[in-house]
């Protein structure tokens, strides 16, 4: 998949008045954590399904031995192609993790798409999986999905693997004023952009802050898991 929102230095370390500051940083933050967590350091194989330009690869890949990103058609970036049948040309049970990020949403069947990650994982191998709960129609090429709590459990569990890790980015309030800021900024004068969003970024993280881990894995603008194949 393609990334829309721009290089990977953007997407790593936005700065305060990027429109997605808070929400970036949160999912930079959970990534890093789940790196050093669930990765055994130093060895392993890595494939990004879906990879885009690779933008979490600088979390990655010092952890593993080696980092392969497998996109559709047209990614010149990609190392592999998945071809229209959403497979990738990748030995069964000979791969020790798999990252995908922000993918499940913009798949047409994503219960092929997680049987696909666990034919290429070893037995044991983890899924590093993030995707949205609340979010807009962002079609990239397509939107298709957006997931509850329970229903990306569900999905996950059903399809083979035990989760080990599950947590909820950006509770009910700042996905609220995230979503208010998305919707307004058109209007406001194109010398105020800059000043807005940076007063609106502060706001959603104030209000992120303050809202429960509890209730942010129920309600989230953004699921992160890790779930082995078993």
């Amino acid at each position: 998949m393609s990334n829309p929102v721009g290089h990977r230095g953007e997407r790593l370390y936005p700065s305060r008045s990027h429109r997605l500051y808070w929400h970036l940083t949160c999912l930079r933050l959970l990534y890093e954590r789940f790196a050093l967590n669930h990765v055994d350091q130093g060895s392993g194989d890595l494939i990004d399904f879906g990879c885009g330009n690779m933008p979490y690869r600088p979390i990655f890949e010092p952890h593993v031995k080696k980092y392969r990103g497998f996109d559709l058609a047209g990614n010149d970036l990609a190392d592999g192609l998945i071809d229209e049948l959403g497979r990738m040309q990748v030995e069964a049970k000979s791969v020790d993790y798999v990252l995908s990020s922000q993918v499940l949403e913009h798949v047409i069947d994503p219960v092929s798409y997680l049987a696909e990650a666990k034919r290429v994982l070893k037995p044991g191998g983890k899924l590093f999986l993030s995707t949205h709960g609340v979010w807009k129609y962002h079609p990239d090429p397509t939107d298709y999905w957006r997931w509850t709590c329970d229903g990306l459990r569900k999905v996950v569990s059903e399809a083979g693997y035990e989760i080990l890790d599950f947590e909820g980015m950006m509770g009910p309030a700042s996905t609220a004023l995230q979503l208010w800021q998305d919707a307004t900024i058109t209007s406001v004068p194109a010398k105020l952009r800059k000043a807005f969003l940076w007063s609106m970024q502060r706001r959603i993280e104030r209000a992120d802050k303050k809202c429960s881990k509890e209730w942010r894995d129920k309600d989230a603008c953004v699921y992160v898991l890790v779930a082995s194949s078993v």
